[in-house]
């Protein structure tokens, strides 16, 4: 009979541990991709529940030189995770999720649910890095985060942009880009204003700009063929603007960019192209 006992509690347990690494597999996805032509390994995960909503996308370059590969991700998600433990930090996150959920059943509750939004202990997160651009040289991610808190009018959200050498791992900053004559920067600064203006039809007094020189922000990156400026929900204009995006083609971009930096040599110097 005490066999019988201990062969059943030894099953339930089974059946109890495969449940729940069977769920975790179901929340947590690592998979290997191609994107631009790059190599990268998806993160993702997504946990709901009435008092909270989690969700990681991180597509994250698999660069060959791993030390390049570790400054990249370091400087994209070092700021929650540590990028070589990432998958185990991820699962112990699913598992904390879990258990709240476990020991607090009213959580998965369909009505509770559906009013998540009126109840102010709801909190919602989202953050997404993925790339936006790649060539043999350099490689330009996005870091987007969403977040809301129960009570709040609506959703705080942004995108920050990042440019990296894939040979040093270096990330390219507005001074690389950008020559050091105060009326080239003014120059550049104005045509973004202006180019706000048109995209948003609005008015100058409908802009959050009290100085054009606020449009040289830092947040852009760059393609083959233009330069990409960012920002984030009120920063130059209302929350109904959501998040301006403004490009500078090259041609244009020529005789203000810094001659001895990167983006110079990427677009009129010797460079390689996929």
């Amino acid at each position: 009979m005490k066999r019988i006992v201990v062969y059943i509690i030894v099953l339930l347990l089974t059946v109890q541990c495969f449940a729940q690494e069977s769920s975790q597999s179901k929340n947590l996805i690592v998979t290997d991709t191609v994107v631009y032509d790059a190599k990268c390994r998806l993160y993702s995960f997504e946990f709901e529940s009435a008092e909270f909503s989690k969700k990681v996308y991180f597509l994250l370059p698999l660069i060959e030189d791993t030390v390049v590969r570790q400054i990249i991700w370091d400087k994209m998600i070092g700021s929650r995770y540590d990028s070589k433990m990432l998958e185990l930090e991820l699962l112990e996150e699913i598992n904390m999720y879990m258990d709240r959920v476990a020991s607090n059943p009213e959580l998965i509750d369909a009505e509770k649910m559906e009013e998540r939004f009126s109840d102010i202990e709801y909190y919602e997160s989202s953050w997404m890095v993925t790339p936006a651009f790649v060539s043999d040289e350099y490689i330009a991610l996005t870091n987007y985060f969403s977040e809301f808190n129960g009570g709040a009018i609506h959703h705080q959200w942004g995108e920050v942009a990042y440019v990296f050498s894939l040979s040093t791992g270096k990330q390219i900053s507005e001074d690389d880009v950008l020559d050091n004559i105060d009326t080239h920067r003014y120059l550049v600064a104005n045509k973004l204003y202006e180019l706000l203006q048109k995209n948003l039809g609005y008015d100058s007094d409908e802009l959050f700009v009290d100085n054009v020189m606020q449009m040289l922000n830092g947040n852009f990156y760059f393609t083959e063929k233009e330069l990409i400026y960012m920002y984030e929900p009120y920063e130059v204009a209302c929350y109904a603007a959501g998040e301006p995006t403004l490009s500078l083609p090259k041609k244009w971009l020529k005789p203000y960019l810094n001659v001895d930096g990167p983006l110079y040599k990427y677009w009129f110097g010797d460079k390689k192209t996929r």
